[in-house]
């Protein structure tokens, strides 16, 4: 990547950001000392907002590149709630394993 242009520079602030956005709850659970609601909270928080983190990555890519990539509208949107599903789902397998 090059980080000389103004669309280098964009694409690295706009990764780093899905990373703080995406694993942020993880990041708190490895420095904090909590137990019982917060921590299940925080456990099922991860890949949901990871997931989200993506789902935005792909509407921002589908909506700024997505004649490049050949992407339809409707396939930017799919890929998007599919990974917010994956990230509900897993969300909630890890808020029920959690005891």
């Amino acid at each position: 990547m090059e980080l000389n242009t103004w669309e280098g520079r964009g694409a690295f602030w706009l990764v780093l950001a899905v990373l703080v956005v995406g694993f942020w709850p993880l990041a708190v659970l490895a420095v904090s000392d909590v137990s019982g609601t917060a921590r299940r909270m925080l456990v099922a928080a991860g890949p949901a907002s990871i997931c989200l983190g993506f789902a935005v990555l792909i509407l921002w890519c589908g909506h700024r590149y997505g004649e490049g990539l050949q992407w339809s509208r409707r396939q930017t949107w799919g890929l998007a709630v599919m990974f917010l599903g994956l990230g509900l789902l897993g969300g909630l397998g890890l808020w029920f394993s959690e005891s």
